[in-house]
């Protein structure tokens, strides 16, 4: 392979790129309800919900609308956290085990509504994840992990023994698998730019290469100073998530920014893409530092992972 060839620009919005007639605003009101830092999908759900509710909202993006993780990511979706419902339950207790299980649940929830209600096309495919064992013994803890999901939450997953694996993945090299019916494939530069639509729709005004530079209380209110000038918030929502910087030194050192990569073939013949992915689901193994893969909408063949925590390595180096 010729490195030279490789593009390094991210892919999501390479394939979908902001739409040039996305809902943005030039003008900062002197005076909103809530301010909004952070224009990915936090800040703007966050901003649909309470523009929906009838509140004057402002986002405010450093960069341009969905240009962080919102639109560079995986595309992969589902129930459930990184450390699964029984390490939740058991760290925090079943009370908050419970709560966190239905925010998972709520949020694919979301993710319908936007498609089914507000008319959102991201490419949304609901086909079930496929967790395939890494080594056997992962596979007998796929055991208890359906077992418990059954008894604890009414969840029911489905194992994939390992002469039948071949039905789910076009691969030998796992040793059994386990399917959950929640997990879902999106195109998430699609599902952010058609959000920040929706907001805008709903009235919240959206501000793009707006730096806050200062938050500060004044009064009952806030009085938000940025790039383009000083508003006044009775409320301020920081959803910065991995890029909070010193701007919030409290929240700042509580969040601790992961690099996850992935690399993107080119579009792939039909009869490869139906092997390697019978039934149109998305993948990841049981690995502790995950793989992840799956097919793009137009038949690419996405691999990802969190081998390198790093945020900031040489995309070209790492791929030789």
């Amino acid at each position: 392979m010729d490195y030279r060839d490789l593009n390094i620009t991210p892919f999501w919005p390479d394939h979908h790129p902001r739409p040039p007639d996305l809902p943005v605003a030039d003008e900062l009101p002197s005076a909103v309800d809530v301010a909004i830092i952070g224009g990915g999908y936090t800040g703007l759900s966050a901003a649909r919900t309470l523009a929906k509710s009838g509140a004057s909202v402002a986002v405010l993006e450093r960069e341009s609308i969905g240009w962080g993780a919102s639109s560079r990511n995986g595309g992969i979706t589902g129930c459930g956290l990184k450390a699964g419902a029984p390490t939740i339950f058991k760290r925090y207790g079943e009370a908050m085990g419970r709560t966190f299980w239905q925010a998972s649940l709520d949020a694919l929830d979301l993710i319908r509504e936007l498609v089914d209600e507000e008319g959102v096309d991201c490419d949304f495919q609901q086909n079930g994840d496929l967790c395939v064992a890494f080594k056997p013994s992962h596979y007998e803890g796929f055991k208890e992990r359906l077992a418990w999901h059954r008894k604890h939450l009414g969840h029911e997953l489905r194992l994939v023994p390992p002469d039948a694996l071949r039905e789910e993945i076009g691969s030998p090299a796992y040793f059994g698998g386990i399917v959950d019916p929640h997990g879902a494939g999106l195109h998430p530069a699609k599902l952010v730019f058609g959000l920040a639509r929706v907001a805008a729709r709903y009235g919240a005004q959206l501000y793009e290469h707006t730096t806050v530079r200062q938050v500060r209380r004044e009064g009952g209110d806030f009085e938000v100073h940025t790039s383009r000038g000083v508003l006044r918030a009775g409320e301020v929502i920081t959803a910065t998530n991995g890029y909070t910087d010193a701007l919030v030194p409290g929240l700042r050192s509580r969040v601790i920014p992961v690099g996850s990569y992935s690399i993107v073939t080119a579009p792939l013949p039909p009869e490869l893409r139906a092997e390697i992915s019978p039934r149109g689901r998305v993948f990841w193994d049981s690995k502790w530092f995950l793989n992840y893969f799956r097919l793009t909408p137009d038949g690419r063949m996405l691999w990802g992972g969190r081998n390198n925590l790093s945020t900031s390595l040489d995309l070209e180096v790492s791929a030789r």
